[in-house]
């Protein structure tokens, strides 16, 4: 019963707020009369609502009190953790999750690579948005608009491969949004390559970024789809934690 309980709560959104027996039995891809118990056990357990009037079911306050609960004491860095963890494992480099703090990218939660000669991003270190997968990956999914908004001028050279023109720095982000995840060569750090993927809450709002980093001499053109594929694997498993479908 608790699986088919789950079948139905996920069948509400922002979007689709109430259900009729009907249009959940369709999408269930159920008998009218199956769902038909399935939601009227679920409106008995306090689960759901069912309006007098149109005979539509919705989320009981309830069960969003219980939502809210779960919200505000489950952080980002605790479902991190493992996720960062397996990261640091699949791909030998050490991995980050890092989120914007105004003009800036900032890591709340790493684990090391488990190789001697390594990249250390210690939790805390605050990073140019412009010059770092992290960066790269929390801006690019956002209009034009709030990227000049963000970013402070002029851009800082770190390497002669930074980029400091915020023009090219918007290809640069359209060029992450159609791949899925973001790069640097050599940007931030002259021995220091990275990618990254962006991290979203259950309502589909990006609330970090998902990065691993290497040395330049570790990664080369051919091997980093690769390794980022790992990288978008867990920005997507670390989204999911966070409730997002």
């Amino acid at each position: 019963m608790l699986r088919n309980a789950m079948a139905v709560l996920d069948l509400f959104n922002f979007v689709r707020r109430d259900l009729g027996v009907i249009e959940a039995a369709q999408l269930l891809g159920r008998p009218k009369s199956t769902t038909s118990r399935w939601l009227s056990a679920m409106e008995e357990a306090g689960f759901l609502v069912r309006d007098e009037q149109t005979s539509r079911y919705r989320i009981s306050m309830r069960l969003a009190a219980l939502g809210e609960v779960a919200r505000q004491t489950t952080t980002i860095q605790r479902e991190a953790r493992p996720v960062l963890e397996w990261l640091a494992a699949v791909t030998g480099e050490t991995s980050n999750l890092a989120v914007l703090d105004g003009s800036v990218a900032v890591n709340v939660e790493g684990a090391v690579s488990p190789r001697p000669i390594m990249h250390v991003g210690w939790v805390g270190r605050r990073i140019p948005l412009h010059a770092s997968a992290s960066g790269k990956a929390l801006l690019a999914w956002r209009s034009e608009d709030d990227v000049r908004r963000i970013m402070p001028q002029p851009l800082e050279r770190f390497t002669p491969n930074t980029i400091t023109d915020l023009e090219e720095f918007l290809v640069d982000l359209a060029a992450t949004r159609e791949r899925g995840y973001s790069i640097t060569w050599g940007e931030l750090e002259s021995d220091m390559v990275a990618a990254g993927a962006p991290v979203r809450d259950h309502t589909g709002a990006i609330v970090g970024a998902v990065t691993i980093s290497a040395p330049i001499s570790r990664v080369n053109r051919d091997n980093m789809p690769g390794l980022a594929a790992h990288v978008v694997r867990a920005a997507n498993d670390l989204s999911t934690r966070l409730g997002y479908k």
